[in-house]
């Protein structure tokens, strides 16, 4: 008996079938992950970010937020101001329509309406439509 047939006997034999079955394997997830990372960085849907300038609060019924939106030219844009208690809750919101001409050096007021006394204004986020 030679030393192969006894490792061939022992072991098993080794198919080349599985290796190439990996190697396509990870070809496919390979492409699958490039076809996703170009997706993600130049195909994925545009972008509002907000930029809160300030915020004033009127009264117990009202809190005015100044903010600015980063957006793409030529998109219109919702942002969503919320006015937030002592304890973090939400006491006011409201969405704020940004057309499609408003510049990013742009600052905008959104007089949000308030069920108590508000501590801090804020947008919570804003998208493009």
């Amino acid at each position: 008996m030679t030393n192969e047939t006894l490792m061939r006997e022992r072991y098993g034999k080794s198919s080349s079938s599985s290796r190439r079955n990996i190697a396509i394997l990870a070809v496919a997830l390979l492409t699958i992950f490039f076809g996703w990372a170009t997706w993600v960085t130049f195909l994925a849907p545009s972008k509002a970010t907000p930029k809160v300038q300030g915020y004033e609060v009127v009264s117990e019924q009202l809190t005015k937020v100044r903010f600015a939106v980063d957006k793409p030219n030529g998109t219109t844009a919702v942002c969503a101001a919320e006015v937030m208690n002592s304890s973090f809750a939400v006491v006011g919101y409201r969405q704020v329509t940004i057309g499609p001409d408003a510049s990013a050096s742009e600052v905008f007021e959104a007089s949000v309406n308030t069920t108590q006394l508000g501590v801090t204004g804020l947008v919570e986020k804003c998208w493009v439509k």
